[in-house]
């Protein structure tokens, strides 16, 4: 029996060798077929199938069916009002005919033509030999276009999505005198407003939120590689791009632009939890004291304490980070939500459902048995998944600890003869608490499918212009696009919002005022651990 045994491991073993070998062939293949259709300039098909995590119904449930959000048919005359009439006879009028009223047919027109305007100012000399002169509304004191032109010119670009030559091109036909340098400074220059705006949308969102998902993308700066991350939640959006990507620079975009390092209790219980070594303890002191304002005012400081290598430097570095980010008001109890990447594990971190499904799905199965095993965990998954939802709704004490008991039989399980799936099982329990951050907090998503959305908006913009060139149009291509979707969240028309600022009227109150109106409703209990 024993030499059975032994039998059946040695045989097991060369079976996950050669599955192992048949694995990475197979992705081998794969990879030779894309390189093969992208010279024959071919479709390919995708990686993996989409997540079932958040259908709203079982597959093969009847139900009526649903229409798209936003489909319904409504009036489109509602509030529809009329600013000239024109009355039109008939051709011939017979002379007995009596006139019977009007029939009426309205035509929406939009009237496109560049306006000059000449402010003629007034210059009076005194007796004293000064000038007086009579000031332009203040409107119109920034340059010499006007807010509804800038105004389109930002809407057009950061909303649109129209490139610079083409919308050059447009205006130009429309006879606007404007050249590609003076266009690229409506777009990109002189923006302080807008950014201060910004920043401060960042801090109260954070300061108000109880979670905020993030995620990132790439973005080419310069010709060179970069990082854009975004930060929010269902009230804000913020945009940061960054040279690298890395747990530093998240925590420099939860800062915002006003960073701060701090080696407070935070960043000493940081340190600990990766074990710095004695030697450098010894070299720390820690308080709520601001030991810097910036990298090399920072970099100077662990020169000074000789902390020179690379490994302690990054540790200390994102500990004092950390440890400003607090002092300037996160909650050292903010969840943050994100696909798994590393650099996102701060604070109270939490796991996407639907990116943690995909390991699962990536499982192909050599047999069918081990097919079957990974069809059942999946309908067992999606079922445990509804489950989530329906606590979501209405949070319940004995239904968060029903749901802790289901994780553990869930992801308990064993398969013998599939070790692969039993390796993805074992990530699912080692990742636990990161999976059921909601069951202590309703409000948080069970997926990051909003931070996806948000960057969507990046991505798309940047098929559209590429890369930036300069530090003021990259800043400013994160200022708009942040405030743009952050408008969007707050039920804000963007154009109605540029116009305002730019006009100064005050017609659309702060972003970070309404952020804190709408975040103090109050929140659904959280339940107690």
């Amino acid at each position: 029996m024993r030499r059975q045994q032994e039998q059946i491991a040695v045989q097991q073993q060369i079976i996950d060798t050669l599955e192992t070998q048949l694995k990475k062939q197979g992705e081998r293949i794969e990879q030779l077929e894309v390189e093969l259709k992208t010279l024959k300039k071919l479709k390919g098909k995708p990686k993996i199938r989409a997540s079932r995590l958040n259908e709203s119904k079982a597959e093969g449930e009847e139900g009526e069916e649903r229409k798209r959000p936003g489909s319904a048919k409504r009036s489109k005359k509602k509030g529809f009002g009329c600013y000239e009439e024109k009355i039109i006879q008939p051709d011939e009028i017979p002379e007995n005919a009596k006139f019977n009223g009007y029939r009426d047919y309205d035509v929406q027109e939009f009237n496109l033509e560049c306006h000059h305007i000449r402010f003629r100012l007034a210059e009076y000399i005194t007796e004293e030999g000064t000038s007086i002169v009579g000031k332009l509304p203040s409107e119109y004191r920034y340059g010499h276009y006007g807010p509804m032109l800038v105004g389109y010119i930002l809407y057009q670009h950061y909303h649109c999505r129209v490139s610079q030559p083409l919308l050059h091109e447009q205006l130009s036909e429309w006879g606007v005198e404007i050249s590609k340098g003076q266009l690229h400074t409506l777009l990109c220059e002189h923006k302080a407003s807008f950014h201060a705006e910004q920043q401060q949308v960042l801090k109260v969102g954070i300061e108000t939120a109880k979670y905020i998902q993030t995620d990132d993308t790439g973005a080419r700066h310069q010709g060179k590689n970069g990082y854009c991350t975004v930060i929010g939640n269902q009230w804000f959006t913020y945009f940061r791009s960054t040279d690298r990507k890395s747990r530093q620079s998240f925590l420099e975009t939860l800062q915002g632009e006003s960073l701060l390092y701090v080696l407070n209790e935070y960043a000493h219980d940081y340190l600990k939890s990766y074990g710095l070594s004695a030697k450098d303890w010894e070299k720390l002191t820690f308080s709520a004291q601001t030991l810097a304002r910036e990298q090399r005012e920072w970099s100077d400081y662990l020169k000074d304490l000789g902390i020179v290598g690379k490994q302690t430097s990054r540790l200390v570095t994102e500990a004092a980070l950390l440890g400003g980010a607090i002092e300037q008001g996160v909650d050292i109890h903010l969840k943050i939500l994100s696909d798994g990447a590393p650099q996102f594990n701060v604070l109270v971190h939490a796991l996407c459902w639907i990116h943690a499904e995909r390991a699962l799905r990536r499982l192909s199965g050599e047999t069918p048995q081990q097919r079957q095993n990974i069809e059942q965990m999946q309908q067992l998954l999606w079922e445990y998944y509804q489950q989530l939802k329906v606590y979501q709704q209405n949070p319940d004490t004995s239904m968060k600890l029903q749901l802790e008991q289901d994780f553990e039989q869930l992801f308990g399980r064993c398969f013998l003869n599939h070790s692969a799936l039993n390796k993805v099982l074992n990530q699912f329990r080692a990742r636990k608490d990161e999976l059921l951050r909601m069951l202590d907090c309703p409000q948080l998503p069970l997926h990051n499918n909003g931070s996806e959305s948000d960057i969507r908006e990046y991505v798309t913009l940047r098929k559209v212009s590429g890369g930036t060139r300069s530090e003021a149009g990259r800043r400013a291509r994160d200022t708009f696009l942040g405030l743009k979707k952050t408008c969007r969240k707050l039920g804000i028309s963007f154009w109605r919002f540029l116009i305002s600022r730019l006009r100064g009227d005050g017609q659309i109150p702060p972003l970070p005022d309404l952020i804190r109106s709408l975040s103090s409703t109050p929140p659904q209990e959280s339940i107690p651990t």
